[in-house]
């Protein structure tokens, strides 16, 4: 794992260049709303209303590994994201703290660097 500079920090990176932690993520958020249903809702709006949309969500967590570029903490949400924009459009995300690259050097379950991921019924 990269050494970070400035945990915390914020910045924009490619929505295509964030891979997946884990292998699968469950099908709703944390409040019950389902994911599928987010990202069907939003299917009909422009690009412009998506990233408005997208900027109400807590910023995602990244962190960088050796070999497998970022990574995130916050699967759901990124599939959300990478469902609704194109793999160039930036997205502002922070620099995950060193605690929380630890929790996610113990969730990481991806087999392809974080490449692909399933949902869970």
């Amino acid at each position: 794992m990269h050494t970070a500079v400035n945990p915390g920090c914020e910045f924009d990176l490619p929505v295509g260049l964030i891979g997946w932690s884990q292998d699968s993520i469950a099908g709703t958020f944390r409040d019950g709303t389902d994911v599928q249903a987010s990202i069907n809702a939003l299917r009909g709006v422009t690009n412009d209303q998506r990233r408005a949309f997208i900027a109400t969500y807590p910023l995602i967590r990244v962190a960088s590994f050796e070999g497998q570029g970022w990574i995130t903490l916050d699967n759901r949400r990124l599939f959300v994201f990478r469902s609704l924009l194109l793999p160039t459009t930036p997205i502002t995300v922070r620099l995950a703290t060193y605690e929380e690259a630890q929790e996610l050097r113990r969730k990481l379950t991806t087999r392809d660097e974080g490449a692909t991921i399933v949902i869970r019924n």
